[in-house]
């Protein structure tokens, strides 16, 4: 019925756009056949004479042939893609050492580090297959930030770089929670309330650090209590408010205002100052050589605040 209802002059080019089609959906040449039987079959209901009738087959013929020709042609350009999944799979290198650098650098890590890394796991006896097997064991879920143990060994690495780089030591004066108007009951008389300078602890760090690894993996006495202070929830990505300290007035101007990223962070902060900043943001260098920072009395870690309903 549908063929029945097509006007005979607008016939010939009706195949041609159905041909088109079945091409385009990758129809099997048994249906072609079949389109070809049923058009000529019209086509012998609509003609009124022998002329036209030939005239039709041979339009609908040459359709054809062109149709199975642009077919063949599709088919003959087929092209099949590959995908690679795993970087630490490249089938360029074989080399287990090559294989374990590419992944660190996957992870996130720049190639020193990594090839920093890899050595670290060479000069302790590994080798082949173990090798690589360790380093994605160490990386733990890197993904969503738990790791396992290859955090710690980067920063060590990156500690040596920077030490054959030149980087010099640096100190800081860190003011403990109670030297200070460090809450938010004391927020309104915080001007009125000096800062105890006396009992601040001293920290040493290499430039180059941010506050925050220092915090993680600076060595010395003063480190490891900074630690003590210092959270780190989301390893250091700015999404969370952890490491929050308030730079002393005297130092803000060289630390530098945050960024609109990072202040957001801040607004969540227990008890924001003015001269608030992320210790994974403050980056120390050899002009802040005698910093001054000072620790909140608290901390907000939204990220282990995780409602649930009853």
């Amino acid at each position: 019925s549908l063929f029945a209802s097509v006007p005979l002059s607008l016939f010939p080019s009706f195949p041609l756009c159905l041909g088109t089609m079945m091409v385009a959906t990758g129809a099997r040449r048994s249906t072609v056949w079949i389109l070809r039987c049923h058009c000529l079959s019209t086509i012998t209901k609509l003609a009124t004479t022998r002329a036209d009738f030939g005239n039709h087959v041979d339009k609908t013929t040459d359709c054809y042939r062109r149709m199975v020709s642009s077919s063949k042609s599709t088919m003959k350009t087929t092209t099949v893609i590959h995908r690679s999944f795993a970087r630490s799979s490249d089938a360029s290198s074989n080399d287990p050492v090559q294989k374990a650098v590419t992944f660190i650098v996957t992870v996130g890590y720049e190639r020193p580090v990594a090839q920093g890394i890899v050595d670290a796991l060479v000069e302790s006896g590994l080798s082949g297959e173990a090798l690589l097997a360790t380093a994605r064991q160490m990386a733990g879920r890197w993904e969503v930030g738990e790791d396992e143990g290859l955090e710690a060994l980067a920063a060590s690495v990156q500690n040596s770089l920077r030490q054959q780089d030149g980087s010099q030591m640096i100190t800081i004066h860190v003011v403990p929670p109670n030297s200070w108007a460090s809450g938010e009951e004391d927020e309104e008389n915080a001007e009125h309330i000096p800062v105890d300078l006396s009992r601040a602890f001293t920290v040493k760090a290499l430039e180059g650090t941010t506050l925050t690894d220092v915090a993680k993996f600076g060595l010395g006495e003063g480190a490891s209590t900074l630690g003590e202070y210092i959270e780190c929830a989301c390893s250091g990505i700015m999404a969370c408010s952890t490491c929050h300290v308030v730079v002393h007035d005297d130092f803000y101007k060289q630390v530098g205002e945050p960024c609109d990223a990072e202040q957001d962070m801040l607004d969540l902060a227990y008890s924001p100052r003015m001269t608030s900043r992320l210790g994974c943001q403050l980056v120390l260098t050899k002009e802040l050589d005698g910093l001054i920072i000072q620790l909140p009395k608290g901390s907000k870690n939204l990220m282990d605040f995780v409602p649930f309903e009853d």
